[in-house]
């Protein structure tokens, strides 16, 4: 069972399996990658890290190698979950130690996006069952042709049938993010306004 009695302890767990895994991955890091994993501006980091901060600045892209990082976190974090129990528990605890303060590790931990376990499981489930509740809602008012007309006046049931389509629709989305991924649901996202952008220029230009 692991326990991280400081910030340093955990920070040197979290390096020291993404290291492991650049190895098992062939994936090159250099002195200077290395040593960033360890950068803050508050809290212990080691004693050169603004002379390797600066060899970074000037040599590496940040953007990529913050996507490099992330990438074998992801992997490592990955085989963790089904190789070691132990491992697992350590990650999460390092992790949660280091929250407390300002670490670049702990920005690269965010872009790989992983999660603890059943975490995507509960969220799947409470977006099945908001759209099982919509479902069933919507099978109701058809089946006892109920009218909402009939109970509010008419803009008051145009603007509150709206108002909870418009809740219904953010719920699902911001599951949706959380459950594949913000970065795949953008892209499709995209995909589907740009679509609609170009059926309406052609229908206009028909027309």
């Amino acid at each position: 069972m692991h326990v991280f009695r400081s910030c340093r302890e955990a920070k040197e767990f979290l390096v020291s399996q993404i290291v492991a895994e650049a190895q098992r991955e062939n994936v090159p890091l250099s002195e200077t990658e290395r040593k960033m994993l360890y950068f803050t501006e508050s809290g212990w980091t080691l004693p050169d890290i603004m002379t390797a901060a600066e060899d970074f600045d000037r040599d590496y892209d940040q953007a990529d190698y913050e996507r490099k990082i992330a990438r074998l976190i992801r992997k490592a974090y990955r085989r963790t979950c089904r190789q070691s129990e132990e491992e697992y528990g350590g990650w999460w605890k390092a992790i949660r130690s280091l929250e407390r303060e300002d670490h670049y590790i702990s920005v690269m931990i965010r872009i790989a996006d992983i999660r603890p376990r059943g975490d995507q499981l509960r969220l799947l489930l409470a977006g099945l069952s908001i759209a099982t509740c919509i479902l069933l809602g919507s099978f109701l008012f058809i089946k006892y042709q109920i009218d909402p007309s009939k109970y509010m006046p008419s803009r008051d049931a145009f603007v509150f049938w709206s108002f909870r389509a418009g809740v219904y629709v953010l719920i699902f989305y911001v599951l949706l993010r959380l459950v594949v991924g913000g970065k795949k649901v953008d892209q499709l996202t995209s995909k589907m306004l740009s679509r609609l952008a170009r059926t309406l220029r052609t229908r206009g230009a028909k027309s």
